[in-house]
């Protein structure tokens, strides 16, 4: 079988060889080393590069890190990183390679990249590599978008669905896949390649399947943007909606980390209330409790037999 021939078929397509059994289940096994290798290839370029564009950031605009954080969160006033330690996964990579300090806060981005990875390649140029450059052109390129799991192989990849622009992507990814579940909702950046699809960045939150009519009404605006054009979504109508798109994961992060809402039957909210009473005397507050308490209350009366014991005694 051609490498061609493996490449063109999917893993629930029935087997070139003629088996009559599912690609996945015959022939595939003997092509996955190959495309491991290809993922670790581009898992080690990728963290490698990651960390080059990093430590340049640190020496180029390490003041500017709260800046990035700010922008992000849309917000001049935005929460304490430390309490989101875990978004460093998806706010690192919106740093490095979509942060444009330059650009107002609702401003049309055509995904020319952000200022460290822009100043990165200039420094560059002359030395980065053909994989290198591919890798920044998706990573600055390729925008960010909400993706529903389909299936996953725990441990080994996920089939993802576009809910903004539509179209199912087989996507490997080794960590993620563990904790996600058909219906649950990602994200993301996706690189896609000839030979196979990864995360460059993921956000750490798990989108509970309820969350999906938020990102349904997300669509119906970007949608409305281009109605006049009588055309489908497309990744540069992401890229040019990326703030837009980022509040509104922002609003699920932020509705998903805040402490449950108490209500009674009717939805109403639950309002808390403090009592104080003014009391004679403890015993008198005593008195009054005691009708309150069981039928068996011989730990405040004595009774009568034990009386007339002690009385003939």
């Amino acid at each position: 079988m051609s490498a061609e021939t493996r490449e063109k078929t999917g893993r629930n397509d029935l087997c070139p060889c003629g088996s009559g059994k599912k690609y996945k289940r015959c022939c595939l096994p003997g092509f996955v080393p190959s495309v491991d290798g290809l993922w670790q290839r581009q898992h080690e370029e990728t963290k490698r590069l990651t960390q080059e564009i990093t430590n340049f950031a640190v020496r180029k605009f390490e003041t500017q890190v709260f800046e990035a954080w700010q922008d992000f969160n849309l917000s001049d006033v935005p929460p304490p990183l430390e309490e989101f330690s875990s978004e460093r996964q998806i706010v690192m990579p919106y740093f490095l390679f979509q942060w444009n300090p330059g650009l107002s806060r609702g401003g049309t981005s055509r995904g020319s990249g952000g200022v460290v990875a822009r100043s990165y390649m200039l420094e560059r140029s002359r030395q980065l590599t053909a994989i290198e450059r591919v890798l920044l052109e998706h990573a600055t390129g390729q925008p960010l978008s909400f993706y529903e799991i389909v299936w996953n192989e725990p441990g080994e990849r996920v089939l993802v669905r576009d809910l903004l622009i539509g179209g199912e992507t087989e996507v490997i990814e080794r960590s993620g896949s563990r904790s996600l579940q058909p219906g649950d909702l990602v994200f993301g950046q996706i690189w896609h390649q000839p030979e196979l699809a990864v995360f460059l960045s993921m956000a750490p939150l798990c989108i509970p399947p309820d969350k999906k009519v938020e990102v349904i009404d997300l669509r119906k605006k970007l949608k409305k943007k281009i109605a006049k054009q009588n055309r489908d979504l497309t990744e540069v109508d992401l890229l040019r909606g990326a703030d837009l798109i980022r509040a509104t994961y922002l609003g699920i992060r932020d509705a998903l980390a805040a402490p449950p809402r108490l209500c009674n039957t009717d939805s109403d909210p639950l309002l808390f209330h403090t009592m104080t009473f003014r009391i004679e005397s403890t015993k008198a507050a005593f008195e009054g409790l005691v009708p309150l308490a069981a039928p068996e209350r011989s730990f405040c009366k004595t009774p009568n037999s034990t009386k007339e014991g002690n009385s003939e005694a």
